[in-house]
């Protein structure tokens, strides 16, 4: 994965699955967007030794500092926003560095937030059971699989918005959709 895909896609991906599904388009639309002020501030995920710091970027965004285990420092535009009264945030990276042309496509990442308060429980669509999915039935939703390995191959998908929502509704209750829930705990001030 590249720094397009926000760097090691909020490190996350790689402490829980080793890959996530990304998307050339968002999983939101400006109807489904809502701002939690209590998203705001420092957070720590200690099992995985990484900072995240949400600050508001304008009146319905997020602008997020993430620092990983590694000490490398990525930087991202966040949406949080309801499906089915189900919170979410959608992240596409604030680096538009671009040392190829064409530039590189925007790619969109999920997460689930199953709580915000006390700590912030976040939770990855299992990639695994979306390409297993998809590879059953290659027209539940647009994708391509980018990789030159069939075992390292990742799911990008392709669909519009309406179709991304009307998958993710779908499977609200599906439990294999979701990793299991990393928790950000605030960070006490220094």
């Amino acid at each position: 994965m590249n720094k397009q895909l926000f760097g090691l896609a909020i490190g996350a991906a790689v402490f829980l699955t080793g890959c996530i599904a990304t998307s050339i388009h968002p999983f939101y639309t400006s109807k489904d967007v809502v701002f939690e002020p209590g998203l705001l501030g420092q957070w720590t995920n200690t099992e995985a030794n990484q900072r995240w710091a949400f600050q508001r970027a304008g009146a319905e965004a997020y602008h997020l500092i993430y620092l990983s285990e590694e000490g490398k420092t990525n930087l991202a535009t966040a949406h949080l926003f309801k499906l089915n009264g189900q919170s979410f945030l959608d992240f596409v990276s604030a680096e538009p560095e671009c040392e190829v042309l064409p530039p590189p496509a925007p790619s969109h990442f999920l997460l689930r937030m199953t709580q915000l308060a006390p700590s912030v429980k976040l939770a990855l669509l299992n990639h695994d059971w979306l390409k297993n999915s998809l590879e059953k039935d290659p027209k539940l939703l647009r994708h391509a699989l980018v990789g030159d390995k069939p075992d390292d191959t990742r799911v990008v998908l392709t669909g519009e918005t309406p179709e991304l929502q009307q998958f993710l509704r779908a499977h609200l209750e599906t439990a294999q959709a979701w990793q299991d829930p990393f928790e950000l705990k605030r960070a006490s001030a220094r």
